[in-house]
């Protein structure tokens, strides 16, 4: 089991790398592989606005915002509170996982080709493994599944331990993969502007 978490971590983060052979700026990656056709493009974007997930122009230092986002996310539990047979007890066992995140917020296309992403509540799914406290991987502690909720990196969880047979509350972090590389940044729904651009906003163009 802890082969294969470490595994799919492993193959998460070396995806991105796959990609390294094309030169375009970030943003202009980001935007194509989402479906976006820039204004200077040979490809027009037919869609009615009614359909279409982004507006017909983008600009740079302007604040956007979708219904909701989404990220893969390596949930990390310091510790948590277990409840067996009507008992409630505390473990110091440290534990991490994968997971999914959904977050609301807003976010901004840089000038350095960079996204810069302002979120606000998470919630989300996860599954954890935990490790012994002196950080043996021979043995894991528990393997729990469930979901979470939290604001900025902080975190409640929540879920069942497989191993153990029990239910668990818990607190901790998350290191969401779009702080990583905005690669890993999923927006769902039709994306606007929170206030108007700018007059001297610069249109983002797929160079």
């Amino acid at each position: 089991m802890k082969q294969f978490l470490l595994f799919t971590l492993l193959l998460i983060l070396v995806h991105p790398a796959t990609n390294a052979q094309d030169t375009r700026n970030p943003n202009t990656k980001f935007l194509t592989k989402r479906g976006y056709s820039f204004p200077d493009s040979a490809k027009a974007n037919t869609l009615p606005p009614t359909v279409s997930q982004w507006p017909d122009t983008l600009y740079y230092n302007t604040m956007y915002k979708a219904p909701i986002m989404g990220s893969l996310t390596i949930p990390i539990t310091f510790s948590s509170i277990e409840i067996s047979n009507g008992d409630a007890i505390v473990s110091p066992n440290v534990s991490l996982g994968i997971g999914y995140t959904w977050f609301f917020g807003n976010f901004v296309f840089n000038e350095d080709d960079k996204m810069t992403v302002y979120p606000t509540f998470f919630f989300g799914v996860l599954c954890d493994a935990g490790i012994e406290n002196n950080f043996s991987l021979n043995k894991l502690a528990g393997f729990f599944t469930g979901g979470f909720i939290g604001f900025g990196a902080f975190t409640l969880f929540g879920g069942y331990d497989i191993i153990n047979r029990y239910p668990l509350i818990g607190l901790g972090g998350r290191v969401d993969f779009f702080t990583i590389s905005q690669n890993f940044l999923h927006v769902f729904g039709k994306v606007s502007e929170v206030r108007k651009h700018k007059s001297i906003a610069r249109p983002i163009t797929g160079e």
